[in-house]
């Protein structure tokens, strides 16, 4: 798996290939969270060149769990209290900020340990 290219798969399937429905609506509803960690998926592995199984597993289940939940949130309010930071002003973008973050951390982890790819 290439890692620079598994970041730029995360960004075409959390910007280009996320729409309206999915957006407004996988905190609330699995359904549409599920159709968009499958194509978020399929862009990582696409670009990186990953097909694993565990690895696509894991981008699967961890793309899922931090979007369908308050994960990013809680940790900004409740871990490393940033309730400032989590609110208006700064929010809605340092709330993005942190998620995305938290995706490509996700992702390295995945490549370093169960992909093996190169950066």
């Amino acid at each position: 798996m290439n890692l620079t290219l598994a970041i730029v798969g995360h960004l075409v399937g959390d910007y280009l290939l996320q729409d309206d429905w999915m957006a407004n609506n996988k905190k609330q509803n699995s359904l549409p969270c599920a159709v968009h960690c499958l194509l978020w998926t399929a862009s990582v592995c696409t670009f990186s060149g990953c097909w694993k199984p565990l690895a696509i597993a894991l981008l699967f289940a961890t793309h899922f769990l931090q979007d369908r939940t308050p994960f990013v949130r809680f940790w900004m309010t409740r871990v490393v209290r940033q309730s400032q930071f989590a609110s208006p002003p700064s929010a809605p973008w340092s709330l993005i900020v942190v998620d995305n973050v938290w995706h490509l951390v996700a992702i390295a982890l995945i490549w370093r340990f169960v992909a093996g790819g190169t950066s």
